[in-house]
């Protein structure tokens, strides 16, 4: 199933109503007030707590009924507009953006920062290089990273969410930190708990102040 059927359907089992406590946790100070890119936000509530840190926050999704539910659901008003053939929606009142459409099509940059928990572990192994490339063309090379991952038993069961291990992390993001294991066992998906995963960790990781993406004193 693709993942504008998935919101047709309504089976966004990944959304995190609350937002993510690793992120309000961890979100450095340095990044706050600068300009953040949210990649395949969906509708999560993190990009309206970044937009309340003086953030400028730019979301990119595939599909235009998550951008309208994060507005209304939010209850930010918006407008819609069609620029160079995509489709933005802009938040009134707040700094937030969604332009909706192929996030591999997208080229605005550069960003200052980069918030990502939902768009590496949807993507199968085979496609996390091209993301990753992609989306460091879009960062200044100094650029603050909050990346979260999911670590389990990928044998017993595939994604998404997929498991991306730290090995693999490592080397896309030299630079990139551990801050936060989590055991997120209690929200396991069904179709995981039937497969046999008893145990499923959230990773937060972050980027090291004075680093570029070479792991290299900036």
């Amino acid at each position: 199933m693709d993942w504008l059927t998935r919101w047709q359907q309504g089976k966004t089992g990944w959304h995190e109503a609350d937002g993510n406590a690793g992120l309000r946790k961890f979100w450095p100070r340095s990044a706050m007030g600068c300009r953040v890119l949210v990649p395949l936000c969906g509708k999560s509530p993190d990009m309206v707590w970044l937009a309340d840190q003086g953030c400028d926050v730019t979301g990119v999704e595939l599909s235009e009924i998550a951008a309208r539910a994060f507005f209304e659901d939010s209850g930010i008003p918006f407008e819609i507009e069609h620029i160079k053939g995509q489709t933005r929606f802009q938040g009134s009142g707040k700094a937030i953006t969604i332009v909706c459409g192929d996030y591999f099509q997208y080229s605005e940059q550069p960003y200052d920062a980069l918030y990502d928990r939902a768009s590496l572990v949807a993507l199968p192994h085979q496609q996390r290089p091209q993301y990753i490339e992609h989306t460091k063309a879009l960062l200044k090379a100094d650029a603050r990273v909050l990346l979260v991952t999911l670590e389990y038993d990928q044998s017993l069961a595939g994604g998404p969410p997929f498991s991306v291990m730290a090995d693999e992390v490592e080397a896309y993001w030299p630079g990139l930190r551990k801050v936060s294991i989590y055991e997120d066992t209690d929200n396991i998906p069904p179709k995981f708990r039937q497969a046999g995963i008893k145990r499923m960790d959230e990773i937060v990781w972050l980027s090291d102040p004075g680093f570029t993406f070479s792991g290299q004193p900036a």
